[in-house]
């Protein structure tokens, strides 16, 4: 199981980024605006607070060491009790404005929340993203060797009581290795019922997927993804359909197209560049590929990313 665990964790790579951090004293209703695939997460320092999203009438109660995670970006509201008791929760989006932390104060009884976003890697099985619950729970209480949660929870609390040069590198470190664990404890949870987990975590698995991702310009076939998973390609097809979503070729064009994405957006390489990197050796095919799979040209893409 270990080993499973690994392996699933290793094609998620996950990047945390702390974005706020802030002293709250009762009352108070803070709504978090929708980013749609934005991960964001809320770590409470001390004190307590319940974090809830509209029109789901069950609310969360987070203490001491307690982290939220909202793995795809859904609206949320975090508030002092259990309802909230009149008036409209401040709107603070977390993105779009510079990064601010409030210094904690030990003998405060303000709660204390430090806040933020993760990123998973884009190279991530969109099988595993799909199955990520809106709202993930990880309880200081839950994890089997406590200290080691005391230990985050204390060096937290000492970068934001103290802050020195490179404190916000500090924890982002620590905030990644508190959704690291809460991502390992769902999966642990869910692997028992989830055969497609399973298949995805097969160690042959990855390294067919680390060859697609490492080389998408290959002449991938079915035939050369099967010689390195080592079975007939019936078998593997049937394999790596139940792992990933989709068929072995549906999936190299996928990333190829992703990877296409990312460069017009990241980058200042021609078409016929891109087009080459992504895996097509004909632009026109490219074109025809990406139209029909993002619903624009390659060119109004890129212009859109630049606007």
């Amino acid at each position: 199981m270990t080993n499973v665990i690994t392996n699933l964790l290793d094609l998620m790579r996950v990047q945390s980024t702390a974005y706020i951090a802030k002293n709250l004293t009762a009352p108070w209703g803070v709504h978090i605006d929708e980013y749609p695939d934005l991960a964001r997460f809320h770590f409470v320092v001390s004190g307590e607070t319940w974090i809830g999203m509209p029109g789901d009438g069950e609310a969360h109660k987070l203490t001491k060491g307690d982290i939220a995670i909202i793995p795809r970006g859904k609206a949320h509201t975090y508030f002092d009790a259990e309802r909230p008791r009149g008036g409209k929760p401040k709107n603070y989006p977390i993105v779009g404005r510079p990064p601010y932390f409030e210094r904690f104060h030990r003998d405060s009884d303000d709660t204390h929340l430090l806040c933020g976003y993760f990123e998973i890697s884009e190279d991530a099985p969109a099988a595993i993203v799909a199955r990520l619950p809106e709202v993930m729970i990880g309880r200081r209480s839950d994890d089997p060797d406590a200290r080691k949660s005391d230990l985050l929870v204390d060096l937290a609390a000492e970068e934001l009581s103290n802050p020195s040069t490179g404190f916000e590198i500090r924890l982002n470190r620590l905030t990644e290795m508190l959704c690291v664990q809460t991502l390992q404890n769902w999966l642990e949870d869910s692997l028992a019922d989830d055969e497609y987990l399973r298949a995805l975590a097969d160690p042959k698995t990855k390294i067919v997927l680390d060859h697609i991702h490492n080389d998408p310009t290959a002449d991938w076939s079915v035939e050369a993804l099967a010689r390195l998973y080592g079975q007939s390609r019936t078998a593997f097809t049937s394999h790596f359909k139940r792992a990933t979503g989709l068929s072995p070729m549906n999936y190299v064009r996928q990333w190829r197209l992703k990877l296409a994405c990312r460069m017009l957006k990241d980058t200042t390489m021609s078409i016929d560049e891109i087009a080459f990197k992504s895996g097509y050796s004909d632009t026109n095919a490219f074109n025809r590929a990406f139209k029909r799979a993002i619903g624009s040209s390659p060119g109004a893409y890129k212009r859109r990313a630049a606007a």
